[in-house]
């Protein structure tokens, strides 16, 4: 698949296709990784994981118990 690059303010733009971005899981607004790897550009999209996901890979092996943050140091009210 062929697309056009673009000189835009600063750098310059590359039009990913939508079909394209779905399968690599890119989306409109999230940032993204870029890398040069044997001279060719690699896109990493950097979204993070829905809150869903994350807690259902907490476990009681994996859970912490409570911590003390110290005493307070302004106007915390505790």
């Amino acid at each position: 698949m062929q697309t056009l690059v673009r000189k835009c303010a600063g750098g310059v733009s590359v039009v990913v296709p939508e079909a394209l971005a779905a399968l690599a899981g890119l989306a409109d607004g999230e940032s993204a990784e870029l890398e040069v790897t044997q001279g060719r550009l690699i896109v990493h999209g950097t979204a993070t994981d829905e809150l869903a996901a994350m807690l259902a890979r907490v476990t009681a092996d994996n859970r912490h118990g409570e911590w003390a943050a110290g005493p307070p140091v302004g106007v915390e009210v505790l």
